[in-house]
């Protein structure tokens, strides 16, 4: 009864260490594919050969906005990035993309498409 008890104890201790470092290793996966994407959008190609985080910089400097800054959404296949931007006290702008597991990046905001609606 004994060496069943220390078995079982080897065993749980074992699944423990597994799920602890296959928890640790999933969540940083996530939060490098988020990276990951918010670097694709911004690099994007937007309009007049402008990166899509300058375009959205240069809007914001010439229209004095605030900037509330780049936020990104994980779901299973896919990162939702997103840059809001603040107009008056109760209007935020938001510019979102898709950026899909295999790479595409998809406009997922009227705005996003416009800003990048010339290229």
């Amino acid at each position: 009864m004994k060496i069943l008890a220390q078995d079982f104890n080897v065993k749980l201790l074992n699944a423990l260490v597994m799920s602890t470092f296959y928890f640790g290793f999933s969540q940083a996966a996530i939060a490098m594919d988020s990276e990951v994407a918010a670097a694709q959008v911004k690099a994007m190609i937007c309009k007049n050969n402008m990166t899509v985080d300058q375009a959205l910089e240069q809007s914001i400097k010439s229209n004095s906005q605030r900037d509330v800054g780049w936020r990104s959404f994980r779901e299973n296949d896919y990162v939702d990035v997103e840059r809001a931007i603040l107009v008056s006290k109760a209007t935020e702008l938001h510019y979102r993309w898709r950026v899909t597991n295999d790479g595409n990046i998809l406009a997922g905001s009227e705005r996003a498409e416009k800003l990048c609606s010339s290229n």
